[in-house]
This record gives C-alpha cells, structure tokens and sequence, in this order.
C-alpha cells in the first residue's frame, strides 16, 4: 500500500486562460487533502467488492471522506513507528479471491469498466485495506487477552441468543465454539481499542472540510 501524499487540485486550461477546476480539495488532514476523486474512487471499489450499485449522496460521500480521514491517521502512524508492510503474498490473496468471484478476464473487465475502475485502482484499494488490517492485527491484537470466563461469558450472552434468533438447533457446546467465540471476542475488543486511539488521533490532528465539495 502506498503512502497517501498530498494532492492538488488538478486544472484543466480552456484556450481562453479560462481555468476550470475538474478536482477540489474536500477535506484535509494536518494539511494533507483528501480530493472528491479520491472519495468518489473509494465509493466505486467499495461498491464493486460488495456487488453493489454505488452510492454518491452527501452521506455517503462525507462517510468515505471520515474513513480516508482515519485511513491517513493509521498510515501516518505506521510511518512513523515503521510498521512492516504486508508481503505480496498477503497482498495477492484479496485479489485472487475477487477474481475468482468473477474468473473469466473478460467478464473481469466488464465489470470494472461498469464501475468505472481499473485494475490497478482495484489493487490499490486492496493493499490499502490490506496493509491497514496489518497493522491493527500488529499493533492493537497483542495488547488484548482474554480470559476462559470471558469466552464463557461471551457464549452465554452473546452467541448463544444470536445463533437462536437465527433459530439454528440444537446449541451447539461450549466446547465445540469455544475458539470461534474467543476470536469473535477478542475482535471486539480490538475494534474497541481502535476506535478509541482514532478518537484521540483525531483530537490531536487539525481536520478540515469543504462542506460545498458533500452538497
């Protein structure tokens, strides 16, 4: 995953020194501008990887713009601290399992000219996603431990009622989910731990936005 660096509005000169403005600057970190072509890419992979039509109203434009935001935060971070990038292998596996979900290249193709994606924006965005679980997994996963009456716990309040909505019998045991529901837990927990340190992240930084660029 590359580091996100700071982009510039891109100007497109008519013949008559008329400057028309075909990029804008809708939000910035520290300085650091996250641009509506970047929003509007980000909403279109995320659409193509959920086989879903994309969305671009002001909700969900200024939801990818927070989520960029917070992606910069951890790439920041990892900068700073040298945080070990994902092999290629780790990179490639994402990849392999959409282009199995569609194995003809030619349907392959299709589909990204539909979204209006390459494949190279599609890669990006994988190591991007990639390289950012990397280093929640590397940074945050160590400093959570769980305990068996936890897991117990867990089990008899969490995964238990949600299997018996989904009216699946008999219960399964203990025993037999044991590691599912401590994962499951500690995953939890880690989302806690992240969303806290964004929180302060974002308390430390100076955050701008364009509020024209989400109307």
């Amino acid at each position: 995953m590359r580091i996100l660096r700071r982009l510039l509005p891109v100007l497109l000169f008519a013949a008559a020194l008329r400057a028309e403005t075909i990029d804008r600057i809708a939000a910035t970190l520290d300085g650091q501008a996250i641009t509506t072509s970047q929003i509007l890419e980000d909403l279109r992979v995320a659409a193509f990887l959920n086989g879903e039509k994309p969305e671009f109203g002001a909700a969900a434009r200024r939801g990818m713009a927070d989520r960029l935001i917070e992606q910069l935060l951890v790439l920041r971070e990892m900068e700073l601290t040298r945080y070990p990038g994902p092999s290629a292998a780790e990179i490639a596996e994402p990849l392999r399992q959409v282009r199995a979900r569609l194995p003809e290249e030619a349907q392959f193709q299709r589909e990204l000219a539909a979204y209006k994606l390459t494949g190279q924006q599609l890669e990006n965005a994988l190591r991007r996603q990639v390289t950012l679980l990397r280093f929640i997994d590397l940074r945050f996963r160590p400093e959570v431990q769980v305990q068996e009456s936890e897991v117990l716990q867990y089990y008899a309040t969490v995964f238990l009622p949600e299997i018996r909505k989904k009216g699946i019998a008999p219960d399964p045991t203990y025993d037999d989910v044991r590691i599912e529901c401590e994962e499951a837990l500690t995953a939890r927990l880690v989302d806690k731990r992240v969303d806290r340190w964004l929180t302060e992240a974002r308390a430390r930084a100076r955050i701008d936005y364009d509020e024209d660029a989400f109307r």
